[in-house]
């Protein structure tokens, strides 16, 4: 018995093991001491870097940050649970790998489990997981450091192969792995992905009661239907301390909270419900062909050319020298497609290999799973088109729960990435498995060559047509190419006909990796069909076509992911705290022994920026989803040059550019931490409220919306001589001091959030108020207290003791369905 089954295991431990190796081969440098250069980890890790603080000192990291927009929740930023049990099993699955190795495995090993649970041979399952893992989008989104969503990516499928095996009826077994595995994924903290997944669940769902219907399964469609809402329910109340707190957090954030404002004066209504901000990165209809042929766009808005371009000949013809001229064009403005208006970093390629092979499953798979795959793969694109498809997307946005708090519809892809993969997976296990008649097998092949022939002939019919342009007339658009041709302009220095030279060379290089990608597609395609051709004419064995299916897949995905992760994205260790390093103007500004201030930082986009948060407090900084009421008073106020609100924030020191550098200004109004005001403006409404403060002084007036007048006692006399001082900023706790010597009325310069917030004189709970429509204000009585603000939201703390409850038994499901089957064994 024993030498049987290790027989059986061996060919998928070598499967894995080679797995292993390619992820290894593919990030080399890390072995070598180097680091991903992440732009959007960098951000992270400076906007994270005050609640890492707190984390080493006190073990675990703050509910409040005070480092960006005035204060904010770490929800979505850097909070965990106190239990770490958890992370034991995700260290196991990865061993212990550095990044990006680690995720890279992870993801292939998942999706491995998944062909073997749909019963792949172990090859063709080392096919599959290549083509999933290695799918463009993967290295774009770890070289840009978007290392949450990638780990949601990997854990994705071995949820699915959970729900398999419980339509399998592998009841124990597929309810521990689809628990545990989605508990993982929803940990991942990236909600849109998680969101994806219960969309699939929902058209799995579908064809699975049809599927049992029509076999008069009752019993067992009740029975694997109960199962997976348990491991959904198991998954979910794992992750409840981090899903109630986002959640509650939502209602408040511009990703899900409606502003109470009147919009503005030619603002649309797309704007002013947020769909304009949601659906940015809209994935255009004819832009989804790059699933075929990659760079028919482009690229990245970032891309690089060599020196056979002709913007590099350009550049050299009218007289930059060689060098200066290889740098510009490392960095180009090569993307021209739909997601222009903020840049994209690469388009999802599939592989036109596994494109090929999905087609073809179409076509031969016998499964009822075929179903879903298709209506998952049609669901995905229609997503990703976002604002291009309004019809369908905003319904989705105006009707489905939850729908309206993501942004970048584009994301929509990872959902085809997965299902091309499983039917490029299904169909080869079909093809190999001689069950189907080589006449009818011809046949569908055939089918499958002429849909893809077809489209890769109207791409290159497109090639000789497309204007190779976005130009729209919108200069506000910073990735269009009327403001690159500003851009060049003000480059050379007024000289438009240089400008335009370059645009021209630019156009004729996109329409040359237009084309060059079109032709390198057709070639891989062609040869996939010739070698399935072969099989099914019976002149080449099913190893072999395995083998040069694995090759043209990993060849063709490879060469493309390198375009986007590759040695140049890894940095040196030692180098990575680069760019940490504190300015002269920031090494000023910390001189100040008061820890407390605020700082507006006017050298960059002062509300995209979080190198700032890095060393101070700031007034702006970097998070996608920020408190509503503070983006109100950024677009309202802020952006207005408003000074007397950012007195009111304490901003006590703002940098701006100077020839010679960054110049610090301190600000002698910035109103400290706490004061006391002399009069209250009652007004009827938000709208009302905003308005009040663009011309206010709020070292004497506040304004309230009247709404909060049972929280308020407007009788008070202002004492000159009283004050109010902070004692201390704990991030989650903050301590004033205040003496007077009659009642009076006090403004926080905190921001207000109601949920979780608590205010307490004397240890004894005291009403508080929103005032000047984004802080906090209160009634303080006459004499000697001590004023507390506490930050504890309740959900945080249930959904503690909600989580582990959760996650044991997971375990423990798991634990007994491993121990069933070693018993049956």
């Amino acid at each position: 018995m024993k030498p049987n089954w290790f027989k059986s295991l061996l060919p998928h431990l070598a499967a894995i093991v080679a797995l292993l190796v390619l992820a290894v081969l593919y990030c080399k440098p890390v072995l070598e001491d180097k680091v991903i250069s992440q732009s959007d980890n960098v951000q992270w890790q400076a906007m994270a870097k005050e609640s890492m603080d707190y984390k080493k000192e006190h073990g675990i990291p703050p509910l409040w940050t005070t480092s960006m927009f005035g204060g904010m929740p770490t929800f979505q930023l850097a909070m965990e649970s106190p239990y770490h049990i958890d992370s034991a099993i995700p260290a196991i699955l990865t061993l212990g790998l550095p990044k990006p190795i680690n995720v890279l495995f992870l993801s292939a090993l998942c999706f491995y489990l998944l062909c073997v649970v749909i019963g792949a041979r172990p090859w063709i399952g080392f096919a599959g997981a290549i083509a999933y893992t290695y799918a463009s989008y993967s290295p774009i989104i770890i070289a840009t450091g978007h290392d949450t969503k990638m780990v949601a990516l990997a854990y994705l499928p071995a949820v699915i192969a959970g729900l398999i095996l419980i339509t399998r009826r592998s009841y124990l077994a597929g309810t521990g792995i689809m628990a545990l595995s989605l508990s993982y994924l929803i940990a991942a903290n990236h909600l849109q992905m998680t969101y994806y997944f219960f969309l699939i669940l929902a058209i799995v769902g579908i064809a699975y009661a049809v599927h049992c219907i029509r076999e008069k399964a009752f019993r067992h469609l009740i029975t694997g239907s109960l199962l997976v809402i348990l491991a959904v329910g198991l998954s979910l109340a794992s992750n409840a301390v981090s899903l109630w707190t986002t959640y509650q957090y939502s209602k408040e954030s511009n990703r899900g909270g409606k502003s109470p404002l009147s919009p503005l004066p030619g603002e649309t209504a797309e704007q002013h419900d947020g769909k304009e901000y949601a659906f940015q990165w809209s994935y255009g209809k004819f832009e989804t062909l790059t699933l075929i042929a990659p760079d028919i766009y482009g690229g990245s808005s970032n891309g690089k050319l060599d020196e056979n371009s002709q913007t590099y000949k350009t550049l050299t013809n009218i007289g930059v020298p060689p060098n200066q001229a290889a740098r510009m064009v490392s960095s180009w403005n090569l993307y021209w497609g739909d997601q222009s208006i903020l840049g994209t970093s690469g388009p999802v390629y599939l592989g036109v290999v596994v494109c090929l092979l999905a087609l073809l499953g179409l076509f031969i798979i016998r499964s009822w799973h075929k179903w879903w795959l298709i209506g998952i793969s049609v669901l995905g694109i229609l997503l990703a088109w976002g604002s291009n498809f309004a019809v369908f997307n905003y319904f989705m946005f105006d009707h489905f729960p939850f729908y309206d708090k993501f942004r970048a519809p584009s994301q929509a892809l990872i959902i085809p990435q997965l299902s091309f993969a499983i039917l490029a997976v299904m169909a080869l296990q079909e093809l190999v498995s001689n069950e189907i008649k080589k006449e009818v097998l011809l046949q569908k092949l055939k089918w499958s060559g002429y849909i893809m022939g077809g489209l890769l002939v109207l791409l290159l019919l497109a090639s000789t047509s497309a204007r190779y342009t976005n130009a729209s007339g919108d200069n506000a658009n910073p990735h269009s190419d009327d403001q690159f041709h500003s851009q060049l302009v003000q480059q050379a220095q007024g000289h438009t006909e240089i400008a335009d030279q370059l645009m021209a060379a630019t156009r004729a290089d996109r329409s040359d990796l237009f084309r060059k990608d079109v032709f390198r597609s057709i070639f891989f395609a062609a040869f996939a069909f010739g070698l399935l051709w072969f099989f099914i004419k019976g002149k080449l064995q099913a190893r072999y076509l395995t083998i040069g299916i694995t090759l043209l897949i990993m060849i063709d995905l490879i060469q493309v992911d390198r375009r986007y992760l590759n040695e140049d994205s890894f940095m040196d260790a030692g180098s990575y705290s680069m760019p940490f390093q504190a300015t002269p103007a920031d090494q000023q500004i910390l001189q100040d022994k008061d820890p407390y201030y605020r700082v507006f930082n006017l050298t960059r986009n002062p509300f995209q920026d979080a190198m700032t948060s890095y060393f101070h407090k700031s007034v702006g900084g970097y998070h996608a989803a920020k408190l509503q009421l503070y983006q109100d008073l950024i677009e309202r106020q802020i952006s207005q040059n408003n000074m007397q609100v950012l007195n009111m924030l304490n901003t006590k020191y703002i940098i701006t550019n100077s020839v010679e550098g960054p110049v610090v200004h301190r600000n002698p109004d910035a109103l400290g931490n706490a004061w006391f005001i002399k009069a209250i403006q009652w007004v009827p409404d938000a709208d009302a409220e905003m308005n009040a403060l663009t011309n206010f002084h709020p070292k004497d007036t506040v304004v309230i919306d009247q709404q909060y007048k049972p929280l308020v006692n407007a009788d008070f006399q202002f004492d000159s001589s009283a004050t109010i001082s902070l004692l201390y900023n704990h991030q989650d706790t903050i301590a004033y001091k205040s003496k007077a010597a009659t009642p009076q009325f006090a403004v926080f310069s905190e921001v207000y959030y109601r949920q979780g917030w608590k205010a307490y004189i004397d240890g004894k709970e005291a009403p508080y108020s929103r005032v000047n429509y984004a802080l906090r204000g209160m009634s303080v009585p006459a004499g000697e207290h001590n004023i507390t603000f506490i930050f504890a939201p309740e959900a945080y703390y249930a959904g503690v003791k909600l989580s582990l409850g959760s996650y044991i038994v997971m375990l423990i499901l798991l634990a007994g369905s491993l121990a069933l089957y070693f018993r049956k064994k």
